[in-house]
């Protein structure tokens, strides 16, 4: 019987590929912003910005090493208000168009977001942190536009990346097979020989 052992070295190769290429466009798209908004100055965001391949090692029921991996898996994470920035968040009164498809919404009773983090903002820059609260306020209704730095990498290579992947997954798993019936030929070779 031939067993399935690949650790898929082809398609984690199609994989790392993608995951840089996306991470560094979208640490770029930050750096570069919409008319300087982030400037050289991205932080945190820009730093949290990370891909990961995982690869589960094939284990027995009783937790023994079985030999290979199951496919490997691609996972993009960054700090969760990416997720706004990236999509955008509609402004209690008005909102960009870019914004029209966001998922997010300013709504509630506070009548505004958090004050606390754009004081901090304030003192960066040498502006008055009296000046937190309108800016709150603004944001809060007019809402952050859109700026897809993580969605445009992201969408402009995947469908090559996913034909790529498919490609190398089915030669992994065929080099695989060869792999194993050799080893079974000459295996059996060697016991006839023997003989």
């Amino acid at each position: 019987m031939l067993k399935f052992t690949s650790t898929y070295p082809k398609s984690t190769k199609v994989l790392e590929k993608f995951k840089k290429y996306v991470v560094r466009a979208s640490k770029g798209n930050l750096i570069r912003g919409k008319g300087g908004r982030f400037s050289g100055k991205a932080g945190a965001l820009h730093k949290s910005i990370k891909g990961t391949i995982s690869k589960k090692f094939n284990r027995s029921l009783k937790g023994r090493f079985t030999g290979g991996t199951q496919m490997p898996s691609l996972e993009f994470s960054m700090l969760d208000y990416g997720k706004f920035v990236d999509e955008g968040v509609k402004g209690s009164k008005s909102s960009p168009i870019k914004n029209s498809k966001s998922p997010y919404k300013f709504s509630g009773r506070k009548k505004t977001v958090p004050v606390e983090p754009i004081k901090k903002w304030c003192n960066k820059r040498g502006i008055s942190d009296k000046l937190a609260f309108i800016i709150a306020k603004s944001i809060y209704e007019k809402g952050i536009e859109r700026t897809e730095f993580f969605l445009k990498p992201f969408e402009s290579r995947l469908e090559g990346t996913l034909h790529k992947y498919h490609v190398a997954v089915a030669d992994d798993i065929a080099n695989n097979f060869a792999y194993q019936l050799r080893k079974k030929l000459n295996k059996n070779k060697l016991s006839k020989t023997k003989k």
